[in-house]
């Protein structure tokens, strides 16, 4: 279960009797939110470490498994789609554990009246996408919703990944003097829900 870290809320989840959107902003809210109604019913120790994919064992293999959804506008923007996000995305969370994706699977919900030829331009994007990672994508689905009550597209992911060593990578793992390897500038992954790009003043610390 991916656990994101952002700026903290002032208003617990417990304060609150519905869901915001504040709740899927990533920060302390998210957090909250995940802990008392996810956790609370899902305990188990895969789930336990808080990371953005879960390790497991299996007939002595170890597997990693992942899984995200997208709902992001605009739908294609400027080096990507909404497709080739949800491929890089989920084989990201799976690289994090440690693993090497091996096979995703892909869940549309399709808004009636959307455009077939953006749908195929998302399908070709992931599959490209896919082909670059070096997975397959090996099971799906496909829900259509009336008009008005889907925004267009939204897409889920899951991924599952072989774990082929005996390391446990995870934020428990992280000691101080640790190395950090950056798979690209700081700051890039800033689009949000309605299109318009974050504007946020980071202050650098001593």
């Amino acid at each position: 279960m991916n656990f994101d870290h952002g700026a903290s809320c002032a208003s617990p989840v417990r304060d609150r009797s519905s869901v915001t959107l504040a709740h899927g902003g990533g920060g302390r809210l998210m957090h909250d939110l995940i802990v008392r109604v996810f956790l609370t019913n899902f305990k188990n120790a895969a789930l336990d470490a808080h990371h953005d994919s879960s390790v497991f064992t299996i007939n002595g293999t170890r597997l990693a498994m992942t899984t995200d959804s997208y709902v992001v506008r605009p739908l294609f923007f400027p080096g990507g789609d909404i497709g080739s996000m949800a491929v890089h995305g989920t084989v990201n969370d799976l690289a994090m554990s440690g693993a090497r994706p091996v096979a995703l699977s892909a869940g549309y919900i399709i808004e009636e009246g959307f455009s077939l030829s953006a749908l195929e331009r998302v399908a070709c994007s992931m599959a490209e996408a896919a082909s670059m990672c070096g997975v397959q994508i090996v099971t799906g689905d496909t829900k259509v919703v009336d008009k008005g009550k889907g925004d267009g597209l939204f897409i889920n992911t899951a991924g599952i990944g072989l774990v082929e060593h005996s390391l446990k990578i995870a934020p428990a793992s992280v000691r101080a003097g640790d190395a950090v390897i950056l798979s690209g500038d700081l700051g890039r992954h800033g689009h949000r829900r309605d299109g318009s790009p974050r504007r946020t003043a980071i202050r650098r610390q001593h």
